[in-house]
């Protein structure tokens, strides 16, 4: 469970948080313009964000740079939970003090897309396709199929033919399950080939980003 949660924390931890500022209101008589990326009345429905080499590139850094902003956030909020509950003065200052903490979260994220080149648009979209692409990927290494699958096969081989055909439903099964993991299938029919394919690209460095988040949230050491 805890795994699952602390996966779900990276999910969102290399998303942007916050939405786009809406924009001001235009004055009496004046045309509102639309606001960028939103859809326009009577245009077609937009399909999935589309990553790019460039922007996946520059996302992987982005990532990186957010390691050192979310391990101070939690050290910042270590214990604030705790203190607050108490009702002393001290929870109320310590809780101030949090909410500078998450402030100062909020310029970081916005310093570091800008260094990276990227809008909240594209921290968000590339986050949706990098974490249905990894996290399947990260899921099919814990859970260990191609090896269990290399060991049922040499313990089918060592078997009589009679007894082989015992096991055939199960290899099946359980290839079946390994090719999901490798080709992707799920993430491919909603994101679409172009965009499984790019992330792939940089799929040991997004790998290691996500370990090391999983290990900033869980206060686990290398």
């Amino acid at each position: 469970m805890r795994t699952m949660l602390s996966g779900l924390l990276v999910l969102l931890a290399f998303s942007a948080c916050k939405k786009e500022e809406a924009a001001p209101r235009p004055a009496p008589g004046e045309a509102a313009e639309p606001a960028t990326g939103a859809p326009v009345e009577g245009a077609a429905e937009v399909g999935p964000y589309t990553v790019t080499k460039e922007k996946l590139d520059a996302y992987v850094g982005y990532q990186r740079r957010m390691l050192e902003v979310y391990g101070s956030l939690l050290k910042g909020l270590h214990g604030l939970g705790a203190l607050v509950d108490a009702g002393t003065p001290e929870a109320m200052a310590s809780a101030r003090a949090g909410l500078k903490v998450v402030e100062a979260k909020a310029r970081s994220e916005a310093e570091a897309r800008q260094q990276a080149g990227l809008s909240e648009n594209d921290v968000n979209g590339i986050a949706e396709v990098v974490t249905a692409v990894i996290s399947q990927r990260q899921l099919g290494r814990t859970l260990q199929y191609e090896e269990e699958l290399k060991k049922l096969e040499a313990l089918q081989a060592k078997l009589p033919p009679e007894q082989q055909e015992g096991l055939a439903a199960q290899v099946a099964s359980m290839r079946r399950q390994v090719e999901a993991f490798e080709k992707l299938a799920d993430a491919r029919r909603d994101y679409g080939d172009a965009n499984v394919d790019v992330v792939l690209t940089r799929e040991d460095d997004l790998m290691k980003n996500y370990q090391e988040m999983l290990r900033v949230f869980t206060g686990t050491r290398r």
